[in-house]
């Protein structure tokens, strides 16, 4: 076969291709027409004034109710003992009573040791105890007490165990469960975090670890008032004694690692100690979400609504009671310590008081 004979195909191809082109070029001029506009995808899915965007809007008021005019309560936020809680959760809680006239103080470890921890309960109002990781001693727990029986309100927040990852094991990883030390502090007050997370995979919000809750039927339980629903991110459930269900979740709600399918309590109140099972709510992107405001505003509400006896509790005596009140929790008593002879320059000190991180202006 010639050379001639193979390049003659190719020839005849280039031009037919040349010949289209030419005519894509020449019409739109000849027919009066414009060249058909190219749109570039990629530079319009990059340009911002092509794109709009809905910001999510902050609806809602979070409302505290509670004393009356120029009264002013104190709330203890515990984190003497390692307690899990985020000042970025913390904020809205405190953000909400400052507003009301209220002072938040944070109680440090120094402020928990021996007497000092009846000693700063003494000049607080209302308590609140979130995801402790060491536990509470008897004379703690007895003095929590009796800052309870007094009127003085008690708040505990509960969330699952915390997974976190660290040098050793396997691999040079170590993974390790830290569960709150609730066991001694909530079962004293009739209640029980249980373990494990709550989900739902037929009715959620955005995943099936944003569960609901709702008000049981005809609740008239403080943290219910005007609640329709809301949205807790990573929930657990709370077993109950005698105290009042607030919050339960709806139904076919599921238990890790149980996986049975139930309705489940997540908030409850028994007298002047309240808990709930969530502290993700209290977060300034949730915090808007359903109904969320309206429990956030319920709890610090409950917080300042009490009306303890002053000078309560006592410190312990020699024989580790508590003077000030009669208990009805079961505290465990102290133990007897022995006398110590005084020291020279030995005198009365004044009571520590928890340091205050915000407080309301004059």
């Amino acid at each position: 076969m010639q050379v001639r004979e193979l390049t003659a195909p190719a020839a005849v191809f280039a031009l037919i291709v040349t010949v289209v082109l030419i005519g894509a070029l020449v019409i739109p001029f000849v027919s009066g027409g414009t060249s058909p506009e190219v749109t570039n995808l990629a530079a319009e899915q990059t340009n911002t004034d092509s794109v709009q965007i809905t910001p999510n809007t902050e609806e809602g008021n979070i409302a505290v109710d509670g004393p009356g005019p120029g009264e002013s309560k104190t709330v203890l936020i515990d984190k003497a003992h390692s307690n899990r809680l985020s000042d970025e959760k913390l904020s809205t809680l405190t953000n909400a009573l400052v507003k009301s006239g209220h002072t938040v103080q944070i109680l440090s470890r120094e402020q928990a040791r021996g007497p000092a921890w009846n000693e700063s309960l003494r000049s607080a109002d209302a308590v609140v105890i979130a995801n402790p990781t060491q536990p509470y001693k008897s004379g703690q727990l007895a003095g929590l007490e009796k800052f309870a029986d007094a009127g003085g309100r008690v708040t505990l927040l509960a969330d699952p165990a915390a997974i976190s990852v660290g040098g050793g094991g396997l691999l040079g990883l170590s993974i390790q469960e830290s569960s709150a030390q609730y066991t001694g502090l909530a079962s004293s007050f009739g209640f029980a975090a249980q373990s494990g997370y709550l989900y739902n995979m037929h009715e959620y919000q955005n995943n099936f670890k944003s569960i609901y809750a709702t008000t049981p039927a005809e609740s008239r339980n403080p943290l219910s008032q005007g609640i329709d629903r809301v949205v807790l991110r990573e929930a657990v459930a709370i077993s109950t004694a005698s105290a009042e269900p607030a919050l339960n979740t709806v139904d076919r709600t599921v238990r890790e690692p149980t996986r049975r399918e139930a309705t489940y309590t997540v908030a409850a109140t028994s007298g002047n100690v309240a808990i709930v099972g969530d502290t993700d709510f209290m977060m300034p992107t949730n915090v808007y979400v359903a109904d969320n405001e309206v429990l956030l505003g319920n709890l610090a509400t409950f917080l300042v609504s009490g009306n303890k006896r002053p000078g309560a509790p006592a410190t312990p005596d020699s024989n580790g009671a508590q003077n000030a009140g009669t208990s009805t929790g079961g505290a465990i008593p102290t133990a007897p310590t022995a006398p110590t002879a005084p020291r020279p320059g030995d005198g009365p000190s004044p009571s520590p008081v928890p340091e205050s991180i915000i407080a309301p202006s004059e």
